[in-house]
């Protein structure tokens, strides 16, 4: 039976009637601070006193036990935290032996250590639990604003998926059909082809009479072909027509004055009266020659031959571009073709071939235009889409200007912007193209060509000049060259900015998948790695961009890939050093070329590229097990269609969000109800409540869902050590006592010795210890409180009582003549030292006694210390292990908690690590559950 419990102030219950004792009862606990404690999960500060405060409500007889029917009173407590079902629960932690009555101690243990304390304490840390607090029809606005955001946003990137699609396959479908790279692939590869044949090789040029050479045999081969009885005038492997001719330009720049050392000068420039001058410097002028296939073959030599000698290509020139224009009607396309020789400032050539071939008629049918027409209209679609956020949010000032210019919306509008860039070249190319037509018309080709058949031969220079002027000619043929050459730049340009286009596409792709976790892996993957991959990277490059550079000094002689410096990274990222490679090299250069070789292999492509894969796959794993069991694509779409049914009447959700974030909000409270929006949006014809439904419904989801964060957790795992090692500090302190107590039975032999008395003797010790209590029975100063005796001292053994080196019967007078008072007095005396003597046996055996039960509570202190030692070792090791494993699990949402952003980032992976752990099972008993009653009792 516990005691009984008395309260001061409370006795007031013991004269009221059972009405007024009701009423009294009920305001009291009204009032009580455990509520409060246990409203804000404040466990550790429950005292045995609050209990103390609750029984004497109920323990008004003070018997210290209440009823569980008087303890479920408690439901009715206004603002309790406390469920129906927790108050169940608190009975039955309470009530364990099952009598039906509850103590102090059973109460405190069952609100501290029961089943009831871990759900008090999931509901305290739980930000978003404030809406259980609300009525029905009540939110917060910033949970109204996050959900109406978030809903807006999950549901425009969803819907924006086959808008994508649609605008990718229509964008392909137009690049396709619009830009002929099957026919531009074939036209270049034949090029490259007839490059290889001949006489004389293009591989062979390094110099301008290697240059020449080439000209006058292998390339008139290619592109003049004489014999009529097999070739039409001017055609170009059999299909493909050459347009005019060939045009020569040369680009050059003037001679410079410069300085140069008079060392190189008596060397480089031995003849000082011709000046010191400098190549290849200053602007670029251009000079034109042109090549008529109509023209004999002989004299077309004769020309290159002129070239030659004149010295037409001389120091200043920097490149000579040799242009042919074909047609093909078969195929519909013109084609740009250009074999460009470059003259490099250390006097080698550098040849370089380049075709670009485009549609003679883009729009041949109007069929054509069908695909840029959807391609135009998704775009505006897309376009509209983005102006319906953007206007509102430029009509709530900055703060909605800054809330619309996130990452999203600018690839939003790099699409937009991208794709009509895309559409404006296209249309400038088709204009370019379409003035083609009145330039080739100028060109007397039909002239010339009839001239040719009726020769039955090609023309001497003075026959072209009987059909136009060779000036007039070579007018015409430029004007024909700069525009096809225009045409070909512009056509250029639309693959190249339809190539990037297709990237802004992925990135619009992206943001789509953003709708549903399972399509958004890779980007959750990317952003969670990116971290780790940063820094990773630093170690990386610096490693490879070793073995780049030691591959352009040490091989950049020998292959080409590595003969520069941005090249030899391109070339040891793409390729490596071959067996041939290594065979130009003496013994000691395959020594270091395999030692390079294999630990690039090794430690590059191994063990790098190894530890690369492995963060971007923890990523993937960390990102799949925060996604969790989504919904699927095809139940996201089915929902967000219902959805919208509902809401077909509503106001714009963009609209709502901009009002109710502008600097005067349409709804300036904080609480929010259906009567107070529809009165911020009266004049918009808001009458709906479904919005704070759903956003009540997911609210509670969160606090359903939420668990103990890693915060909350730590803070636990920190009161726990605390009250750990105060347990121990306190047991330290009871064993420095009982080891004080120990040391008595030393002291008293020190002090014994002191004494003059020999304590290895029982009859002097006996003797020192009587003296000691007759100290004590005249002082009445106790000086040996709960002093041992030696466990020799028993009894007494001898009648006469040695006080010192003299007795008492000494003292006694041996003459018969002592008369009867004396006597009296003796005997007496003697009695009064037997009783002493008899009391001293007495405390002697109570104080051997004491000394047992001492060492026992000694040992077993000793052993409880060490156990307890044990216990705290393996609690701080896996507090440890838990803090690593829960930051790694819980880092967003606590960064996201610690920056002030309110979140709703559950995490439940923190409980379950809590779970798994060896710390969960002493939550609920054992070491953990001391540590909180010694806590709670040190508060």
């Amino acid at each position: 039976m516990s005691k009984s419990v008395v309260v001061p102030g409370l006795d007031v219950f013991q004269n009221l009637s059972a009405e007024e004792l009701v009423e009294k009862r009920r305001e009291k606990l009204q009032h009580l601070v455990l509520w409060r404690k246990l409203n804000d999960g404040q466990l550790y500060q429950v005292t045995v006193k609050d209990v103390e405060e609750l029984f004497a409500i109920f323990d008004v007889e003070g018997f210290g036990e209440i009823s569980l029917e008087e303890l479920m009173e408690i439901k009715k407590v206004k603002g309790l935290v406390l469920s129906a079902e927790d108050v169940q629960a608190l009975g039955r932690d309470a009530d364990k032996d099952g009598s039906g009555l509850v103590s102090v101690n059973e109460l405190y243990k069952a609100l501290t250590q029961g089943e009831v304390a871990y759900n008090l304490i999931k509901k305290s840390i739980n930000e978003e639990s404030f809406i259980s607090q609300m009525g029905d029809g009540e939110c917060l606005i910033d949970d109204l604003i996050e959900f109406m955001r978030h809903e807006y946003e999950t549901n425009s990137d969803l819907w924006s998926l086959p808008q994508t699609l649609l605008l990718f396959a229509v964008f392909q479908y137009c690049s396709a059909s619009h830009v002929p790279m099957r026919f531009g692939w074939e036209t270049a590869r034949n090029y490259a082809a007839r490059g290889t044949a001949g006489f004389y090789r293009l591989e062979w040029i390094f110099d301008n009479m290697s240059l020449f050479d080439y000209l006058k045999t292998s390339f008139l081969d290619q592109h003049v072909e004489q014999d009529l009885d097999l070739y039409t005038p001017g055609r170009y492997f059999g299909r493909s027509q050459i347009v005019g001719g060939m045009r020569f330009r040369r680009s050059y720049t003037e001679p410079q004055n410069c300085s140069v050392s008079q060392a190189m000068q008596r060397v480089y420039y031995p003849f000082p009266l011709r000046g010191l001058k400098c190549y290849k410097l200053g602007a670029e002028q251009f000079e034109d020659r042109y090549l008529l296939y109509h023209e004999r073959r002989s004299w077309l030599t004769v020309q290159l031959d002129e070239m030659s000698r004149e010295y037409w290509l001389d120091d200043n020139t920097t490149e000579l571009s040799i242009d042919s224009v074909l047609m093909n009607p078969n195929t519909g396309t013109y084609t740009f073709e250009q074999l460009e020789v470059r003259f490099e400032t250390n006097g080698f050539l550098r040849h370089i071939q380049y075709a670009e071939t485009f549609l003679v008629e883009p729009y041949k049918e109007w069929t054509d235009g069908i695909g840029d027409v959807i391609f135009i209209v998704v775009l505006m679609r897309i376009m509209y889409g983005e102006l319906k956020e953007l206007l509102p949010a430029l009509s709530t000032g900055l703060d909605g200007i800054a809330n619309y210019l996130a990452f999203w919306n600018m690839v939003d509008w790099l699409v937009i912007i991208w794709g009509l860039l895309c559409a404006g070249l296209w249309l400038i190319t088709c204009m370019q193209i379409g003035s083609l037509i009145p330039v080739l018309a100028e060109l007397p080709l039909q002239s010339l060509d009839d001239a040719v058949y009726a020769n039955r031969s090609y023309l001497h220079p003075w026959e072209v000049e009987a059909v136009l002027s060779r000036n007039e000619l070579t007018e015409q043929l430029g004007s024909m060259f700069n525009a096809v050459e225009a045409a070909a730049i512009w056509h250029q340009s639309v693959r190249v900015v339809c190539v990037t286009y297709l990237f802004v596409l992925m990135m619009k792709f992206f943001k789509s998948f953003k709708a549903n976790a399972l399509l958004n892996v890779v980007i959750s993957t990317l952003a969670g790695s990116v971290k780790d991959v940063s820094h990773f990277a630093i170690v990386f490059l610096t490693i490879f961009l070793c073995y780049a550079w030691g591959a352009h000094v040490f091989f950049g002689w020998s292959i080409e890939g590595a003969s520069s410096v941005l090249g030899s990274v391109f070339w040891r990222w793409s390729s490596g050093v071959g067996m041939g490679d290594m065979e130009d090299l003496s013994t000691t250069g395959r020594a270091i070329g395999y030692i390079y070789t294999l630990s690039y292999e090794f430690l590059v492509l191994n063990l790098l590229l190894g530890i690369l894969f492995g963060l971007i796959f923890e990523a993937y794993g960390r990102t799949k097990q925060k996604a969790g069991n989504a919904e699927s694509l095809i139940m996201q779409v089915r929902k967000s269609v219902a959805e919208t049914r509902k809401k077909k009447d509503f106001l714009d959700e963009y609209y709502m969000i901009c009002e109710l974030e502008d600097d005067q909000p349409a709804h300036p409270g904080e609480i929010v109800t259906v009567r107070t929006l529809c009165e911020a949006f009266r004049k918009d014809g808001f009458t709906k409540e479904y919005i704070i439904t759903q956003v009540r419904a997911r609210e509670f989801s969160k606090v359903s869902e939420v668990e103990v964060r890693l915060v909350d957790a730590l803070k636990l795992v920190a009161l726990m050590r605390t009250a750990s090692l105060r347990a121990i500090l306190r047991t330290e302190a009871i064993l420095n006592q009982l080891k004080a107590e120990s040391q008595r039975p030393q002291e008293l032999r020190f002090r014994c010795i002191m004494a003059g008395y020999d304590p290895d003797e029982p009859e002097e010790m006996k003797e020192f210890i009587h003296a000691s209590q007759m100290e004590e029975l005249d002082d009445d100063q106790p000086m040996l409180p709960n002093v041992p005796v030696p466990a020799q001292v028993h009894a007494p053994q001898e009648s006469k009582v040695s006080v010192n080196s003299r007795t008492f019967s000494a003292d006694v007078p041996a003459s018969k003549e002592v008369n009867e008072q004396e006597r009296a007095a003796q005997e007496e005396a003697t009695l009064k030292v037997q009783q002493l003597l008899l009391k001293a046996a007495t405390l002697s055996n109570t104080a051997r006694s004491l000394q047992s039960q001492q060492d026992k509570s000694v040992l077993a202190v000793q052993k409880e210390l060490e156990a307890h030692t044990v216990q705290s070792v393996e609690l701080t090791e896996d507090v440890s292990k838990l803090d690593r494993e829960m930051r790694g699990l819980c880092a967003p949402s606590i960064w996201r908690s610690a920056s002030g952003v309110r979140t709703s980032s559950l995490c439940r992976s923190c409980l379950t690590a809590w779970r798994g752990s060896r710390i969960w099972p002493r939550h609920r008993g054992g070491p953990w559950s001391m540590g909180s009653r010694a806590l709670a009792r040190t508060r």
